[in-house]
């Protein structure tokens, strides 16, 4: 438990030594988001039929989910290639940190980080919907409190996935194209900005049968519709979490000769 604390604080002393830089992007990123993809979407979109609400409430958590969802996918990319790029991984296993110490710091790192977006992506989706919207956004304590709980299987999920991908996306030009395809994967193929409306029915079905990224975004319109959420849905995205660790640290033992 010591080594993992170290490594932490390691990577939060880095996260400071450039905090400006990376606050600036943790707010760059939902601000891009509503001016790209929201608000050009929201003359299109007025009421959604499916869930019986108007389009900001479903913008509205879409920005929250794709940020927080992103970043959690690219911070332990991020981090295991500066790490070893600079030798530091070759580094830490000639001591007595093991691998399991090294990415269950990197996952508490990248969860901190998550949440940190998630908060900020939050407080200004809300701001911006009152500004581009006539009624505003209304959510309640309790709801902000179940968002706060249901993101975590997301933020789990993806950084999992993120230490998955690290093991192949080594330049940064793939790493790059690799963002770009996921993002636009998360993004309209769990009907975030889209609502699942206006996909072809059979596309919809499949959509809401076999998508987990869509099952895990729909948890936030169940919440504001005050409907009950699956706890399926956590259960399948964990073991999902732990498969993908797994494989990871399969992969990460064939690998590492070459940090």
């Amino acid at each position: 438990m010591k080594n993992i604390l170290i490594l932490i604080k390691r990577k939060f002393l880095i996260f400071l030594k450039n905090i400006n830089m990376n606050l600036f992007l943790y707010f760059l990123f939902p601000i891009f988001i509503y001016l790209f993809m929201v608000a050009p979407l929201s003359n299109l979109f007025d009421f959604i039929y499916s869930s019986g609400m108007s389009y900001t409430y479903h913008s509205v958590p879409a920005i929250i989910f794709i940020c927080t969802s992103m970043l959690a996918l690219i911070t332990p990319i991020t981090v295991i290639k500066r790490d070893s790029k600079n030798d530091f991984l070759s580094y830490i296993f000639t001591t007595r940190v093991t691998n399991n110490n090294y990415f269950l710091s990197v996952i508490i790192y990248s969860l901190i980080c998550a949440y940190i977006e998630f908060i900020i992506s939050f407080f200004i989706a809300i701001q911006l919907s009152d500004s581009g919207s006539k009624l505003g956004f209304i959510i309640s304590w309790n709801q902000i409190f179940y968002f706060f709980i249901i993101i975590f299987p997301s933020i789990f999920f993806f950084l999992n996935l993120g230490l998955f991908l690290s093991n192949f996306l080594r330049r940064v030009e793939y790493i790059l194209i690799s963002l770009i395809f996921l993002f636009l994967l998360i993004s309209f193929g769990s009907s975030s900005f889209i609502p699942i409306d206006y996909y072809p029915s059979s596309f919809a079905r499949f959509i809401e049968d076999y998508n987990i990224v869509f099952q895990l975004f729909d948890m936030f319109i169940s919440i504001l519709r005050n409907n009950n959420i699956s706890l399926g849905v956590f259960i399948i995205s964990v073991v999902l979490s732990i498969i993908l660790y797994c494989l990871n640290l399969i992969l990460f033992k064939k690998m590492v000769k070459n940090y």
